[in-house]
């Protein structure tokens, strides 16, 4: 496959796993808002933005979160952005992608907001955002065939969505007062999905288990770390040449190994550091193969986020 077909699948999945996360974000930050009257809307914003390493609004409020990660084109952590990107790679890429995938993407595109809107209209457009992003992983899966391309972009959304989710973990490690566990499995989409595993909410200790560690999960860390290492060794098979992707296999499994044998305790003690680390992994994940199979250019502006 050429490396520019390649690159372009591998960041549209990385671009629409971004727009979905994002909108789970900005949907548990407002239930937080509404839900526990004792937090300080500043501090709860300033904690969000830098999750997403966004430092330079001062003093922000729930609008400027939403102008900033919803619907400002400029803001390139923003959904309205991803989406964009994503179509632009699309387009790059659309010899080789289902044509109804591509008017999924194209069809979201056209119907992004065109400027600022309501907060009272908040939770509509991130529904939206949501399930745009659940079409396109649908079609995704029934039209694709399951070759090189295939690979590269549900390596791009696995490796997206371990990021992602240790965001969203980590920003229970930031809330005082109450805890904030079933609002993050509410924006993962598991709140459901733990009752039934362990019938109640029992702990912060289960739900983080559930969210890093159970791989039945799908939007768990482990499901993403193990899809990853897939995606990455049937690439790495079927291009034996790419040497270098082996430090980053090797990067991944590390990751998954600490993970799983490391104490829960320990774990939660210490989770704004570890989820950082998770991201970091990441990002050294993407840069080797950037390097290893895509043609020379310069690093995408997110790979060096982190909750630092």
């Amino acid at each position: 496959m050429l490396s520019r077909i390649a690159e372009s699948l591998f960041w549209i999945g990385r671009y629409v796993e971004r727009a979905d996360d994002t909108a789970r974000l900005l949907q548990t930050h407002l239930r937080v808002l509404v839900e526990d009257t004792t937090t300080a809307e500043v501090d709860a914003c300033r904690n969000l933005l830098a999750l997403m390493s966004i430092d330079h609004v001062e003093d922000p409020t729930h609008e400027d979160l939403l102008r900033v990660l919803g619907y400002d084109r400029s803001e390139p952590s923003s959904i309205v952005a991803a989406w964009s990107a994503a179509r632009d790679n699309a387009r790059r890429a659309r010899e080789v992608i289902p044509m109804d995938l591509w008017e999924s993407i194209n069809t979201t595109w056209h119907q992004l907001p065109s400027g600022r809107f309501r907060s009272t209209r908040a939770h509509t457009f991130l529904d939206w955002a949501r399930e745009r992003s659940a079409l396109f992983s649908g079609i995704a899966r029934n039209t694709m065939v399951r070759d090189d391309g295939w690979q590269f972009l549900l390596l791009g959304r696995s490796l997206e969505q371990v990021d992602m989710t240790s965001r969203m973990v980590a920003s229970a490690a930031l809330t005082t007062g109450g805890t904030q566990w079933p609002s993050v499995l509410r924006g993962c989409g598991g709140h459901d999905a733990f009752l039934r595993t362990y019938r109640g909410f029992h702990a912060d200790q289960e739900a983080a288990e559930f969210l890093i560690l159970d791989a039945r999960f799908p939007r768990s860390l482990m499901h993403g770390l193990t899809a990853s290492i897939h995606c990455l060794s049937m690439v790495v098979n079927a291009n034996p040449s790419a040497s270098q992707a082996g430090e980053a296999m090797r990067d991944l499994g590390r990751l998954r190994a600490h993970l799983e044998y490391s104490r829960m305790d320990e774990l939660l003690a210490n989770l704004e550091h570890e989820m950082t680390a998770v991201q970091d992994t990441c990002a050294r994940v993407t840069q080797t193969v950037s390097t290893s199979f895509f043609a020379a250019e310069d690093p995408r502006a997110w790979i060096t986020e982190g909750t630092r």
